[in-house]
């Protein structure tokens, strides 16, 4: 249909189809041709982060000109619980939830769970300018970290800036920039202006490739002293080289954080990154046709709230957080009666002596 006007157009079971962002992509001129051409998109869910998901959630959040409908099982004459039963039993209540509850499992491996993917809502900025979203105004006397991605500004990957607030509950994203052409000559002027109206936040910039030059013009050229500086002696340690340490510990305490509600993300972008960050050769990283820049500085935000750069700059003790968290979780799960403690002494803190061993792996990251 490429070429043509059409009034309607109708793509059925469209979450299942192969290549499905080069086919919306070459199908939309043929929507924007006409002043009343109407969309009608219907699928099964089939996992996050494909088109249809991205394009369900931005008609659910109003960030697109899509309106949600759904159907569910029980809407259709004859289905009951008896019914639901049934099918369950034939099948299982996973396949049931995607088959029938309109449940957008993930059918990949993605580092955060889509239970929580789906939990995450974007919000409306208060503010858009040069491709800065403000979606909260500085506070005084706040403590603000930004972590910066570098791209090389050929309309490919993106450079991007994540704006994160600190306090002692948790994190909350507050700012994001994101821009596939802007040069990296051009781009520290638009973080040391955003950073500097963060109450001068600690910015934290991957110096991969051309983020050595970004790193350098911040340093030096803008004088810029409220940055992360890996080591005083090497050539690149202005900035954080993103190894596969880093990542790893980045990606384990992005998970954390995250699912249990440390890190509140607003960002429509950064939400649609999330759904497609996914395994790949024992890492992570976007699925193919998708961006991950933004989570990346996210990444690197997470690995920095566990290293003692940050512990100097915060009062706020990452492990200490999320510790509390898993011991009040794993005492939810102790059962309050009928324990057989044959243990020689009364002492009540050795009842969660394997408990907090358990534990004390995660906690020594």
């Amino acid at each position: 249909i490429r070429g043509l006007s059409v009034n309607l157009l109708f793509l059925d079971e469209f979450a299942f189809v192969e290549n499905a962002a080069q086919f919306y992509t070459s199908t939309y001129p043929v929507v924007s041709a006409g002043k009343e051409t109407k969309v009608i998109i219907t699928s099964t869910a089939n996992g996050v982060g494909n088109v249809f998901h991205r394009l369900y959630e931005g008609a659910v959040q109003n960030t697109n000109e899509f309106k949600a409908f759904r159907v569910d099982w029980w809407d259709v004459p004859g289905r009951d619980e008896e019914w639901k039963r049934q099918t369950i039993s034939n099948t299982s209540e996973r396949q049931f939830e995607q088959e029938f509850g309109n449940s957008f499992h993930g059918t990949s491996n993605t580092l955060v769970s889509s239970n929580t993917l789906l939990s995450l809502k974007a919000a409306t900025p208060v503010e858009f300018r040069n491709d800065v979203s403000y979606y909260e105004k500085p506070k005084e006397g706040v403590r603000y970290i930004m972590t910066v991605d570098v791209s090389k500004g050929r309309g490919q990957d993106y450079s991007t800036f994540n704006v994160i607030r600190i306090d002692d509950l948790g994190f909350a994203q507050v700012c994001t920039y994101r821009n596939n052409l802007v040069s990296p000559m051009l781009f520290p002027d638009i973080i040391v202006t955003v950073a500097t109206l963060y109450n001068e936040a600690m910015v934290v910039i991957e110096n991969n490739d051309a983020g050595q030059v970004v790193c350098n013009h911040v340093y030096y050229d803008y004088e810029y002293e409220n940055m992360f500086v890996s080591s005083s002696v090497k050539s690149n340690g202005i900035g954080v080289m993103m190894t596969k340490r880093v990542k790893r510990i980045g990606c384990s305490n992005l998970k954390d954080i995250v699912e249990l509600n440390k890190l509140h993300i607003v960002d429509a972008d950064t939400i649609s990154e999330l759904s497609t960050f996914e395994v790949k050769g024992g890492s992570y990283s976007a699925s193919t046709g998708n961006h991950d820049d933004l989570v990346m500085n996210l990444v690197m935000f997470a690995w920095f709230v566990s290293s003692d750069a940050f512990g100097d700059m915060s009062d706020t003790d990452l492990k200490s957080m999320l510790y509390q968290d898993r011991v009040r979780e794993m005492e939810d799960d102790v059962m309050p009666f009928g324990i057989i403690n044959d243990r020689p002494t009364t002492n009540t803190t050795l009842v969660y002596e394997d408990m907090i061993n358990a534990v004390n792996e995660w906690n020594n990251l």
